[in-house]
């Protein structure tokens, strides 16, 4: 679930800047009562499902960075379930043996400048660092990160995570010469965690208690035989249920059922186990593209949608042609529109295929899937989507 928070507005449009008839013969317009301000709070049942995500935009990002020593977002506010946190951005730059500025790569962190709670205590914030490439219109995510942090009213200034952030010139919009820097914030309260149904079952997968399955997958040294119970599994996938019942045997009081996934690797099945029981999985971007031929085999769509989204968010001119014949090979459609946009624009892509010199996977591609490397190469450089329109010096969109 993603949660956009509105920028506070006024409730009335400023008037215009055409003099009025009083004004006209010499006397002051009467001045417009002030009416206040708006914001937006959000409640919902469990705060952990929620991301922000707030976009910062550089304007005319070289001359900015060049004639500054560090450079600060505008603060931004993140309210939900009553709990007010405030956040920025900044940039700050390494410096070389001389004592010098080094511009690029810059180190972009993440604070959190103050607290509004009335209940205090701890939480672990998650939160990912992504830059937006202009030649293709595309966010380049970095790895997710957290923190376990105290929150409490408060207006000290904390540092809550950095990265190190390469700007190339794909980044640069060519009309504007802005730069677009994003991140994504999760805040997950510990009480809430506790209490919360996910965690319920990812503590009832934890116990060996009342489990009457063995899921058989290929295991290496140190790894333990997984188990489950039956009945997760049927509620949740009508098709992992027939493989249990291919294999019950009710003369074994403790173990009645044996799940075969002896094709897919240990770490591959215990996050799809991890699924099953929590909603959640904890390494995406590392066992996305194995997971989800499993989510669509499985009938689990909730999976397939992670998936989709974490690979969406991992394209690259390299990965493309892979994610490409997965999402096809999978019946994903919006992975695969996704792909086939992601090609659009690319001159890194255009190289790759027109110019002779064709990466292995896009050879591969030509020669299992001829009709998917057709389309491909028939969106590489026909966008039709028009450029968003650039917001004010130093403005936050949603």
């Amino acid at each position: 679930m993603v949660v956009k928070l509105l920028r506070i507005m006024p409730t009335k449009p400023k008037s215009p800047k055409t003099p009025s008839k009083s004004a006209a013969k010499g006397k002051e317009p009467p001045e417009e009562a002030d009416v206040g301000t708006i914001h937006e709070e959000v409640e919902v049942p469990v705060a952990s499902e929620v991301v922000f995500r707030k976009i910062w935009r550089i304007k005319k990002f070289h001359k900015t960075i060049a004639r500054k020593d560090s450079l600060d977002s505008p603060v931004f506010r993140c309210s939900v379930n009553g709990m007010n946190t405030f956040w920025n951005i900044s940039v700050r730059f390494w410096k070389g043996p001389n004592g010098k500025k080094i511009t690029n790569p810059l180190v972009i962190c993440l604070n959190l400048t103050g607290c509004e709670t009335e209940e205090t205590g701890q939480a672990r914030i998650r939160f990912q660092f992504g830059v937006w490439d202009a030649s293709i219109r595309h966010w380049e995510c970095c790895p997710i990160s957290g923190v376990v942090l105290n929150l409490q009213n408060s207006r000290e200034l904390i540092s809550v995570g950095y990265k190190s952030l390469g700007i190339l010139d794909r980044h640069i919009e060519a009309n504007t010469k802005d730069v677009q820097i994003m991140v994504k914030l999760q805040i997950i309260q510990s009480d809430e965690e506790v209490h919360s149904l996910s965690q319920d079952m990812g503590r009832l997968m934890s116990l060996e208690e009342s489990k009457d399955t063995v899921v058989e997958c290929p295991l290496a040294d140190g790894e333990k035989q997984l188990t489950a119970h039956s009945w997760v599994i049927k509620c949740r996938s009508a098709k992992l249920s027939q493989r249990l019942l291919e294999h019950k045997d009710d003369k074994n009081e403790n173990m009645k059922y044996k799940l075969e996934l002896s094709e897919f690797s240990y770490p591959v099945v215990n996050e799809l186990l991890r699924y099953i029981y929590t909603d959640k999985v904890e390494h995406t971007d590392k066992y996305a593209h194995k997971l989800l031929p499993l989510s669509t085999a499985f009938q689990l769509p909730g999976l397939t949608c992670l998936c989709e989204r974490s690979l969406i968010e991992s394209l690259t001119p390299g990965n493309v042609p892979n994610i490409l014949l997965l999402a096809d090979q999978c019946r994903c459609e919006n992975l695969r529109k996704a792909a086939l946009h992601y090609c659009e624009n690319s001159n890194e892509i255009k190289d790759n295929v027109h110019l002779g010199g064709k990466t292995l996977a896009w050879r591969v591609m030509e020669m299992v899937n001829p009709d998917l490397f057709q389309e491909a190469c028939e969106s590489i450089g026909s966008s039709s989507s028009n450029l968003d329109s650039p917001g004010t010096t130093g403005s936050w969109s949603d």
